[in-house]
């Protein structure tokens, strides 16, 4: 290595120098580490961070081609300050492992692939992100549809230091209430009560990288305990409440939960949850005392002294939630997003070409008047609850009105009481508003947005609602995104013209339409899988580098499994789900989890369950069952045999119907479609 340096001025030599060390390099499998440019001519270079071991110089000496296995670009950088990477302007951070590099110094080195080169790069990435339109986004792709929207900048903060920063601009408005009880917390109080929680997890024994277990409705102390735990560095799963215990335990276990909450009506499911789980180390409740669980209100009492907000950790790499998600197939799998990967959404939701507000962002100096009210009834479990509504109302400074469950009164009196400005609904949602007698006008008299997900908004049920309220300036705004997207990708614009489509994509957001059958994007018109890429899209799935892979391609791209088109004006709209998921009132239902409890019955040979259109809950899964020979079986007991099983919403509301055969491909895979035909 000594006489490196004379092979600088001879790209020839220096092509077999690299050539010659590029088998004995380490391999990085950071996928954050990677940074994708494209030069005007056309040509794409891969640059890899490594630190060298007296911290003066270090080199990225190979590109390499993963599909092709091909040297395509060799680039020399080197410096003395801390700053060491240059950078050439970044299109997006590309998802790319195992690529191999190599290295020159002037004496000994090491290669580092931890946080020291997180920590040396971050900065740089995140001004040389800021720095690039998403539209000179590293691509050869035809057809890729833009973001309209002007790039935002991407800072290197956490989500919790992104609260901490908002709620010093008006600690004294209130945060969040309670829609039953009247209890809330301004926003001073919120931070100071998540310091505390946080301290008091430190206090137990709970360090960074462990994962923190929510099993919670929809509180007001929801945003406490979530960023309390994020910001000491653990990455927080949230569960559904209503799941039975093998399915809160299947969850815990697949995440390594060491510590779990809930409220003291779930104690009783929790302390067989943890029988089940024996890396949980402590439960702890929230309500009444419980024998055997730490007390949530006591440890509000913590003094706060161990909460470090100067913690390590890197937005780009370290884990913010790890909710769990069926993606496009298969059972469910935990999603890891970033802090990165929220904060950009939020930034992505709020940006100011694509909401609409009627009132500028509160300061210290204003009233609660000027506030945005949110009536919160979608799960904060799921994304579109915490990043979509949660987060995002902290981050706007909204008053949030927080019911635990969905009851029709309840609701109705909340929304009569707090008049929202926004309402973010599910289409059920807006068909029982737009059928509810007692539901007065004045409710809705500062009304602007009804955000919509989940689910395609019919014209007959906007209708509806715009006439039944009289609110013809109203904007519907559809949207659509998944888990492993942090919540949204689309968003239809301020000036909605197009109820139906799910928007065109958000900020940063790039998107593509895909031939099945031949992976050629399709122009304005053509139905094909859609794929989109951006700073919310997941860094994948928790241990599953299989399911990653098969879901985020080697460019970075993250396969939906939507069939969908798009208009000359990119408004997008769906057409059909190439993944077999079901969506019941927005809650993923996997029709691989029911068949594998279905071919469990001993009269059961074959099975195949997929999703049948339901006006009041979107889809119900239905069951088509061959039976075992000479078995006599009913379509009662088949659904009574899944029932015992499962959470209310997987219940086979669709139905049981007996066939002679599951139809299926040659190499057995199950036809859907036809079943969806079949069902019509």
């Amino acid at each position: 290595m000594k006489n490196i340096f004379k092979y600088l001025n001879d790209s020839e030599s220096y092509f077999q120098f690299c050539m010659k060390f590029f088998f004995t390099m380490t391999t990085i499998n950071h996928t954050k580490d990677f940074e994708v440019t494209k030069s005007k001519t056309g040509n794409h270079r891969i640059w890899i961070p490594v630190v060298a071991w007296n911290w003066a110089y270090y080199t990225v000496v190979v590109f390499i081609s993963e599909r092709s296995s091909e040297v395509e670009d060799i680039c020399v950088s080197s410096s003395r300050s801390l700053l060491l990477i240059r950078m050439a302007k970044l299109g997006l951070l590309s998802r790319i492992y195992n690529f191999r590099i190599g290295v020159k110094a002037k004496q000994a080195f090491r290669v580092t692939t931890g946080p020291t080169v997180q920590r040396l790069g971050l900065n740089l990435q995140i001004r040389a992100m800021s720095d690039a339109p998403s539209g000179e986004a590293s691509s050869i792709d035809k057809h890729i549809v833009y973001s309209r929207h002007k790039d935002f900048d991407l800072r290197s903060q956490t989500v919790v230091q992104r609260f901490f920063e908002r709620a010093s601009m008006w600690p004294n408005l209130t945060a969040t209430e309670c829609g039953l009880t009247g209890r809330k917390y301004t926003y001073g109080k919120l931070r100071d009560l998540t310091r505390n929680f946080g301290s008091a997890l430190v206090r137990m024994g709970f360090k960074r990288g462990e994962v923190f277990g929510m099993v919670l409705p929809n509180l007001p102390e929801f945003p406490i305990i979530l960023l309390g735990a994020a910001g000491i560095g653990m990455p927080v799963t949230t569960v559904n409440p209503i799941y039975n215990v093998e399915e809160i335990a299947r969850q815990l276990q697949l995440s390594g939960a060491t510590v779990v909450v809930t409220i003291s009506e779930l104690a009783g499911t929790l302390r067989q949850v943890a029988q089940l789980c024996p890396e949980i180390r402590r439960l702890i409740v929230v309500g009444k005392p419980e024998e055997g669980f730490a007390s949530f209100g006591e440890m509000l009492q913590d003094p706060g002294n161990l909460f470090d907000e100067n913690i390590e950790i890197n937005p780009m790499e370290d884990v913010f939630a790890l909710p769990f998600s069926s993606g496009t197939t298969g059972l469910p799998k935990g999603v890891m997003l970033s802090n990165a990967n929220v904060t950009a959404n939020i930034q992505q939701l709020l940006h100011p070409t694509a909401m609409k507000l009627t009132t500028p962002p509160p300061t210290r100096h204003e009233t609660d008047v000027l506030q945005e009210v949110y009536v919160c009834i979608l799960p904060f479990f799921h994304m579109y609850g915490m990043v979509g509504v949660m987060l995002t109302g902290l981050d706007l400074g909204a008053k949030m009105v927080i019911l635990p469950r969905f009851e029709g009164d309840s609701y109705v009196n909340s929304l009569h009481q707090h008049h929202p400005s926004t309402l973010h609904l599910v289409p059920p949602l807006v068909l029982f508003l737009g059928h509810r007698p007692d539901l007065k006008l004045d409710a809705f008299r500062r009304l602007h947005t009804v955000a919509i997900g989940a689910a395609p908004l019919g014209l007959a049920v906007a209708t509806r609602f715009v006439e039944r309220f009289q609110k013809h300036d109203l904007l519907m705004q559809e949207g659509c995104g998944m888990t492993e997207t942090t919540s949204v990708t689309h968003l239809s614009p301020v000036i909605n013209n197009q109820i139906g489509s799910f928007g065109e994509p958000l900020s940063r957001t790039k998107v593509k339409v895909l031939d099945v059958d031949t992976g050629e994007s399709l122009g304005p018109g053509q139905h094909g899988e859609m794929c989109v890429s951006g700073p919310q899209v997941m860094k994948g799935y928790y241990k599953n580098p299989k399911a990653t892979e098969e879901t985020i391609d080697s460019d970075g791209w993250l396969h939906t499994g939507d069939m969908v088109y798009y208009n000359e004006q990119n408004q997008f709209f769906i057409v059909d789900r190439l993944k077999e998921l079901i969506k019941v009132k927005g809650l993923q239902v996997s029709p691989s989890e029911l068949e594998d409890i279905l071919r469990r019955h001993p009269g059961v040979l074959d099975v195949a369950v997929i999703g049948v259109p339901d006006d009041a809950a979107g889809e119900l899964p239905r069951a088509y069952v061959v039976k075992k020979p000479g078995v006599a079986l009913s379509k009662e007991e088949i659904a009574e045999f899944v029932d015992a099983k499962v959470s209310h919403h997987k219940k086979l509301k669709g139905g049981v119907h007996f066939l002679d055969a599951i139809p299926k491909t040659n190499t057995g895979k199950i036809l859907r479609r036809e079943l969806k035909i079949m069902s019509q």
